[in-house]
């Protein structure tokens, strides 16, 4: 039996409709036109468009500019249209027949968290959004589940190159620094994993200064309706965290991954400022 259509907000599904005639106004430019100069996805552009998502104000902003539209004539129907999308969304929450319910799965620890992980990325089909925010560069981690999930993502990402299609891989990377110095073991690693990267077209690295001497809330997003958040802490090598798969959810760190991504610098530009 097919599974059911995920359900969007109304609200959502009218602002998308509004966005695709900007679009048309604009002359029909391509998705890929647009994620172009939006500096984001394709995916992430027909997510817009097919209200799969709702934007972060800086990516409407983004879309808005790349239409030749003016962003400040958008904000009074963006906010109309987020507070039409929270009031929808409080009310299935508030639904008695538990619809609104989320369903977790619980991983216990490392391997659990990155073995179920490394299997949904092999099955993703157009897009992967993560996050690595950790004191640590992956070589540091002993775990065979947690190696085979950093394999799987390169993996994905050169078959997708392969195919030349327009899937992508988006990463976000965390460097401690202290005083504005980077911790010269992840340095070390990021330029490393740059030069492996390098030629690589569907994958993209953008590079988060991280001032904490603690982890960051790391997650990772597949296509448009599952995400995984992890959890680490204590011990080194100690990882546990869970899985939604829910439209609405994702959306929501979804946003911020993509609000975060736009204001960060790629891989390249940082390198190059600290080699000045």
């Amino acid at each position: 039996m097919p599974k059911p259509a995920p359900s969007f907000p109304q609200p959502q599904v009218e602002f998308a409709e509004q966005l695709r005639v900007l679009r048309l106004r604009a002359g029909q430019p391509t998705e890929q036109a647009l994620a172009n100069a939006m500096g984001c996805g394709r995916t992430t552009v027909s997510d817009l468009l097919n209200g799969r998502r709702f934007p972060s104000w800086e990516l409407l902003s983004a879309f808005v500019e790349a239409c030749g539209g003016s962003p400040r004539d958008w904000r009074r129907r963006y906010e109309d249209a987020h507070r039409g999308i929270d009031a929808a969304r409080r009310g299935r929450a508030a639904r008695p027949d538990g619809q609104g319910m989320l369903a977790a799965t619980w991983y216990r620890n490392n391997p659990e968290f990155y073995g179920a992980l490394a299997r949904e990325v092999r099955g993703a089909r157009s897009e992967i959004r993560m996050t690595y925010v950790r004191r640590y560069p992956p070589t540091h981690y002993t775990s065979a589940a947690s190696a085979d999930y950093f394999a799987a993502v390169l993996d994905w990402a050169r078959a997708a190159a392969q195919e030349e299609s327009e899937r992508g891989v988006r990463r976000i990377i965390g460097v401690p620094e202290s005083d504005g110095i980077p911790d010269p073991t992840m340095l070390a690693w990021v330029r490393e994993h740059h030069e492996e990267t390098a030629d690589l077209f569907t994958y993209q690295v953008s590079i988060l200064r991280w001032s904490s001497t603690a982890d960051g809330q790391n997650m990772a997003l597949l296509d448009d309706t599952l995400a995984f958040l992890a959890f680490s802490g204590g011990s080194r090598q100690k990882l546990n965290g869970f899985s939604v798969k829910d439209p609405t959810f994702l959306g929501y760190f979804a946003r911020y991954f993509d609000q975060l991504w736009l204001s960060l610098a790629p891989i390249d530009a940082y390198l190059d400022g600290l080699d000045r």
